[in-house]
């Protein structure tokens, strides 16, 4: 497996965390070979198998790893000691159960993350306060408010010394937008050349963190499309896999 990590979130001694490619996994044809994705076409024992993987290079099991149905939706998950039990996997229809796109804790040992395949996963930690969070967002969660709803539950809890990372995505130079979708995105992250209208979804996903109270941020610079190391939705088509990124408080 190749697993990228942030030189930020390095500095903080209590977690975990990596951004992982494609590469080091078990499944085949459109979703070789690391696809974390269930119910997407790959087979669902071969994923789990790949999820369990990962969970290893985390030194936990299977049922201390969390990924959400992801919806590109604005809902924020909070797991805390008292509905811990309720997210730990235990069935593909358990996991499938849980929608949303964000996720917060201070639980030691549970590895919270995203799947990714164009869209924008982020990892966040506050060192002060000792919760960690992740979110997928994609041009939809970037242009709505994940991000902020995210970080507003963090600021309510206390987080105040807030670090974040941006893992692989769709970079500027490959994110050409076309017909009404140009429309429905901010156009401060719109530009314009002889070669198309492209959108700027990385520097947004920035901007969005710094105005919500993020202290210090930093970014893979990995553009999903073009690195054939990574699951591409724009590149793949229908048939593709996702990629994880994650998070963990050690024991």
């Amino acid at each position: 497996m190749n697993v990228m990590q942030s030189d930020l979130l390095s500095k903080i001694d209590f977690i975990k965390h990596g951004f992982f490619d494609r590469q080091g996994g078990f499944s085949a044809g459109e979703f070789a070979s690391l696809n974390v994705g269930l119910n997407r076409g790959d087979d669902n024992n071969t994923v789990l198998r790949n999820r369990e993987k990962i969970a290893g290079h985390f030194g936990v099991p299977l049922s201390q790893m969390v990924i959400l149905n992801q919806k590109h939706s604005d809902i924020v998950h909070v797991i805390d000691a008292a509905n811990r039990k309720d997210y730990e996997f235990e069935s593909v229809e358990k996991a499938m159960s849980h929608e949303g796109d964000a996720i917060i804790t201070n639980e030691k040992g549970l590895l919270i993350g995203v799947n990714t395949a164009d869209c924008g996963s982020i990892l966040l930690c506050d060192s002060a306060k000792g919760y960690i969070a992740v979110i997928h967002a994609g041009w939809r969660g970037s242009n709505g408010k994940i991000i902020e709803n995210t970080l507003e539950k963090m600021h309510t809890i206390g987080c105040q010394r807030i670090s974040a990372s941006i893992g692989s995505c769709l970079l500027k130079c490959s994110f050409e937008v076309k017909g009404d979708l140009a429309l429905q995105l901010d156009r401060k992250y719109i530009s314009y050349s002889g070669a198309g209208t492209f959108f700027d979804m990385q520097g947004q996903i920035l901007d969005k963190l710094v105005k919500n109270g993020v202290k210090s941020v930093s970014k893979l610079d990995i553009d999903t499309f073009s690195n054939e190391n990574y699951f591409s939705h724009r590149r793949q088509g229908e048939a593709f896999g996702v990629q994880f990124s994650g998070i963990m408080i050690k024991e």
